[in-house]
């Protein structure tokens, strides 16, 4: 782990329901190509904000990066309805991509 992992974990232990560290965290292992650890932080962040647009989007990348087809079509296919909802385009695009991606790995 990195310092910058190290020092999330340690905010996330002093405040273990802040979703922005954990949403950081999850990033930081990210950066570190630590797709399984980034996977486990986002799915907190979900189940704490549901409606996380950007979150549920990350998450279902990063199943996809797992080759976690079936949990990443779960969550890019919740990114998109939550995308429309909120009207944000971009990134109903980027799920409406990567669901097209989980297609054609089947």
């Amino acid at each position: 782990m990195s310092k910058r992992t190290d020092e999330l974990t340690e905010k996330l232990k002093l405040k273990p329901d802040q979703v922005f560290y954990r949403f950081s965290l999850a990033q930081a292992f990210l950066d570190e190509d630590n797709h399984t650890l980034a996977c486990r932080e986002l799915e907190k962040c979900v189940q704490a904000k549901p409606d996380w647009l950007i979150a549920t989007l990350s998450l279902g990348r990063t199943y996809l990066q797992l080759g976690k087809i079936e949990k990443a079509k779960q969550n890019l296919e919740l990114s998109l309805e939550l995308a429309r909802k909120q009207n944000h385009d971009d990134p109903a695009a980027e799920a409406e991509q990567l669901l097209k991606e989980c297609n054609s790995s089947n």
